[in-house]
């Protein structure tokens, strides 16, 4: 909109009552001021399956299969610590697996999905798509109102199968597993480009 540009509107820090949607523009003029609020609440709008404050690469106490199968992966997760699990859960008897990223950790799904697909052959379904956070930062002082940001980022889903079963090939997404030569179980991998490491 042509009115965000006018700095007196800005002053007003978008603290109301009750809590306005800040802009992206009006957020930057919080920044150098959120030492003074703690977060207390994030909400993920649009994207069931993908909130950010379940446990890095750990399976869901979700009781159904589907739920069961997935690993979530944050900027925090450890690459190692991911590909253990999803391993652990293909070797579990389950056909297939799910890799969940949101913004800056969809990098490190992508290269994780590419070493498990180097260690076995897997199909793969990939999905992108976006998702709404609206974070609540509650004052630390008296006289503060509280603040409601929202942005929106990415989200990535991985599909990583044993066999055909629920994989539609004709996905924009589908990507067959690699040749049998690509594929070498105990060889080391580069966990920042999930290639082979050749044997010096």
């Amino acid at each position: 909109p042509s009115n965000l540009h006018a700095t007196p509107v800005l002053a007003r820090f978008c603290i109301e009552q009750p809590p306005d949607r800040c802009s992206h523009l009006q957020w930057h003029s919080l920044a150098g001021k959120m030492d003074k609020y703690r977060l207390v609440e994030e909400k993920v709008i649009g994207a069931p399956g993908f909130d950010r404050s379940s446990a890095d690469a750990k399976p869901s106490n979700a009781s159904n299969m589907e739920d069961v199968c997935v690993v979530r992966i944050t900027p925090q997760a450890k690459p190692r610590s991911c590909i253990t699990t999803a391993m652990n859960i293909l070797e579990s008897g389950s056909n297939h697996v799910e890799l969940r990223a949101m913004g800056k950790a969809i990098n490190k799904a992508v290269t994780i999905a590419e070493i498990l697909k180097r260690k076995m052959p897997l199909h793969q379904i990939t999905t992108l798509s976006s998702c709404e956070i609206v974070n609540v930062y509650e004052p630390l002082e008296e006289g503060l109102d509280t603040v409601v940001n929202q942005h929106y980022v990415s989200c990535l889903t991985i599909t990583l199968s044993r066999d055909l079963t629920g994989i539609d090939v004709n996905d924009i997404g589908y990507q067959p597993p690699l040749s049998i030569n690509e594929i070498q179980p105990g060889q080391p991998v580069d966990f920042n480009t999930g290639k082979i490491v050749a044997a010096s």
